[in-house]
């Protein structure tokens, strides 16, 4: 049987020093590997950035990703080193994987759409392509390829075992490692004043989720890993520590079998939603971020496929079924034959150093996105959970260091992890997420790299080549893209609401204060301390955040909803400034209303402000019943249901006041509604409330009134 020699290069004497390009080589190495092994570390798998407290921890990792390609393509041009890599079947997947971001991208542009999502959405596609040509190029080599998959799967090894140590801490009582938030904490800045469940910090999870953001994301990582696990505990053992390599995929079918006693599967899907969805707008879909505005009441259809062809459009799925097909060519040319390889000499370094960064950097990234209501004292739960992944880590790639497993096993393993998670993502969407992506298009090129190994280095020619010196300049001019259209927007409204959330837990102290002082100095000052609080703490950071974030519309009705405070502050001291808050409110309002406009959120958030000049103000009464009304209309149009409901609150308001005039056709108009289909119902205590407080202040009570 023909087989060619790929040896590792020998261990330098001590002696001797290290060639700079080749130290350089390794140092870019170990960088990309501290980044595969930070991606299930890092908290957030919100890729729109739809909520306002999604943490920056994602967008630093993108950024440094960029940055990894910069800094190998310097490398390349400044010592003339390349490898070489057949990128014609490469070229091709990689265009197709960030082509579905182009489509997002032009989907989220196109009509009256929220525009913003898709921003994010497309430089997240163009992230994960980035992932798979520095996995084809960084690490083309069959040792370092090997290297890598160890990365990847002692990184699941720790994962795995920190989903096991949950799901017991639940049965045993042992200490947790979520972070628990305090129960009576609410009303902070950056809990969404509709869709408060969007925003707030999940409860204490009784089912096991890793690092990962749902259980039903850990389970698809797990079953992603599990099969290369598999065939690599299967390799021949030369060394006695080597007979503890199985004990690698027993832990993640521990793990797995630990994520499943959770049912992790039972939520509400949208399947029928995400079809007629892409019915309506079969090309270019509804746009990224815009599932949830095109059809009420479903966040997400829970098929990441359904939902791509329903946002992207069946455009979009098509280039993303060409990226599959354009994987499966890679696969259709012989494979290269199967190399006998020298063990490596000594530790590979660059690898158990990239482990220790990476780890590093999840810690790091983990801590800056817990909750700033949190207790202090929590930091150390994701402390311990660290140390225990780390020792773990360590561990599993010290043991998978000591097995070389036949690479054609390997790339037969990969396969069908990765096709387990492409299959998967018809019913579930957590294939489609950002770290599950970036993960699985990893261990596809390396699946590539173990196909057709390369020789790891080769001269070729001097920096001066033009293509280098273009190829540096572009990756730098796309890394420069990233950080000013989507890198320092998302940073800045998520510092900005942090701080203001952090400053909003001692809202409502003060409000408690000013309400028990009596009128007078101490109120004055209560008012006056309070009002400093809310513009320099709350109001401030989020209006900075809006400079520099001007496309985050429920950015804007965020601060309309702290302005609503303002104004009541103002009304007291300064009447003309409370003028000029309630129009700037209004302002706001209206500009979110037109970023994203069909999200009804801009229309309630001036009913509530509307509804509170009415009740405490004394100016253009009639004109604000009627601009009431108008948007009593225009919820109802989209929403029927929530008609009667909203038309209650303006009732029992005029109620509160003890005015006659206007209430009694706001009254008839109510109970008509209420004998109506589908504009929502009154409760029985509702009625008798509106009935009893109408007697007291009208003198005749109107006939749809009396019939009740």
């Amino acid at each position: 049987m023909h087989r060619r020699t790929v040896q590792s290069p020998a261990a330098p004497a001590r002696s001797e020093s290290i060639p700079l390009p080749d130290l350089l080589d390794r140092a870019v190495v170990a960088t990309f590997a501290a980044l595969v092994v930070a991606r299930p570390l890092v908290a957030g798998d919100d890729p729109g950035r739809l909520r306002l407290t999604s943490p920056g921890g994602p967008l630093s990792f993108n950024l440094c990703l960029f940055g990894v390609l910069v800094a190998a393509l310097l490398w390349r041009a400044a010592y003339g080193r390349a490898r070489p890599i057949r990128l014609s079947v490469v070229a091709l997947l990689l265009a197709n994987i960030a082509n579905v971001g182009v489509v997002a991208g032009l989907s989220s542009q196109m009509g009256d759409r929220y525009a913003r999502p898709g921003v994010f959405v497309f430089w997240e596609w163009v992230a994960v392509a980035v992932a798979l040509l520095l996995t084809r190029w960084v690490v083309p080599s069959l040792s370092d390829s090997r290297g890598l998959l160890n990365v990847l799967l002692a990184t699941a090894v720790s994962v795995a075992g920190l989903g096991i140590y949950q799901s017991l801490s639940h049965h045993l009582g042992l200490p947790t490692t979520d972070v628990v938030i305090p129960q009576d904490v609410h009303d902070l800045a950056g809990d969404d004043e509709f869709y408060p469940d969007l925003n707030r910090p999940p409860p204490q999870s009784t089912t096991p989720r890793g690092t990962l953001d749902s259980t039903e994301t850990f389970l698809v990582y797990l079953f992603l890993m599990l099969p290369a696990a598999v065939a690599v505990s299967r390799a021949r053992r030369g060394t006695a520590w080597a007979r503890w390599v199985p004990a690698v995929p027993v832990v993640l079918i521990l793990g797995a079998v630990a994520a499943l006693l959770g049912r992790p599967f039972e939520v509400e899907r949208h399947l029928d939603a995400a079809v007629n969805l892409i019915g309506e707008h079969p090309w270019l879909g509804v746009g990224p971020g815009n599932f949830s505005r095109a059809a009420p009441g479903a966040l997400a259809p829970h098929s990441a496929w359904l939902g791509l062809a329903a946002t992207t459009g069946l455009v979009g799925l098509g280039v993303f079924v060409g990226a599959l097909a354009a994987g499966a060519l890679a696969f259709r040319r012989p494979a290269d034959p199967d190399p006998w390889e020298l063990p490596p000499a000594g530790p590979r370094w660059e690898f158990y150093l990239g482990g220790i960064a990476g780890l590093l950097l999840g810690f790091i990234w983990n801590a800056g996105a817990i909750p700033p209501e949190a207790p202090p004292d929590e930091v150390f739960k994701l402390g311990a959970s660290a140390v225990l992944r780390a020792a773990l880590w360590f561990a599993a790639f010290a043991l998978l260091e000591t097995v070389r497993p036949a690479p054609k096993a390997l790339v037969r393993a990969i396969l069908i992890g990765v096709a387990f998670a492409v299959v998967f993502g018809l019913v579930s969407d957590a294939p489609g997420r950002p770290t599950i992506l970036f993960l699985l298009v990893v261990m596809f090129a390396l699946a590539i790299n173990f196909r057709h190994s390369d020789q790891p280095v080769r001269a070729e020619g001097k920096w001066t080549k033009p293509v280098l010196v273009a190829g540096v300049i572009a990756v730098v001019g796309v890394a420069v893209a990233f950080l000013v259209t989507a890198a320092v927007p998302g940073w800045a409204t998520a510092s900005g609401v942090r701080e203001a959330r952090m400053y909003s837990r001692h809202f409502p102290d003060q409000q408690a204060q000013i309400a028990q002082k009596r009128p007078g100095p101490d109120r004055a000052n209560a008012l006056s301390a309070a009002e400093g609080n809310l513009r320099g703490n709350i109001l401030k950071p989020l209006t900075d955040a809006a400079d520099r974030d001007p496309g985050n519309a429920p950015l804007l009705l965020e601060i309309a909803r702290w302005q609503r405070h303002l104004w009541e502050y103002q009304l007291d001291t300064h009447p003309e400034g409370a003028a000029r808050v309630a129009k700037d409110t209004v302002r706001r309002a209206e500009r979110a209303g037109q970023l994203d406009p069909h999200n009804l959120a801009w229309q309630r958030n001036l009913f509530e402000a509307l509804l509170l000049y009415r009740r405490n103000s004394t100016a253009k009464q009639p004109e604000r019943v009627a601009a009431l009304n108008t948007r009593i209309a225009q919820i109802a149009e989209r929403e029927p249901e929530s008609e009667v409901p909203l038309r209650f609150r303006v009732v029992q308001m005029l109620l509160e006041r003890g005015e006659t005039e206007g209430l009694e056709p706001e009254v008839t108009r109510l109970f008509e509604l209420n004998r109506a289909e589908g504009h929502g119902h009154l409760t029985e205590s509702q009625k008798e409330e509106v009935i009893q407080r109408a007697k007291k202040v009208l003198r005749k009570l109107p006939k749809a009134l009396e019939e009740e």
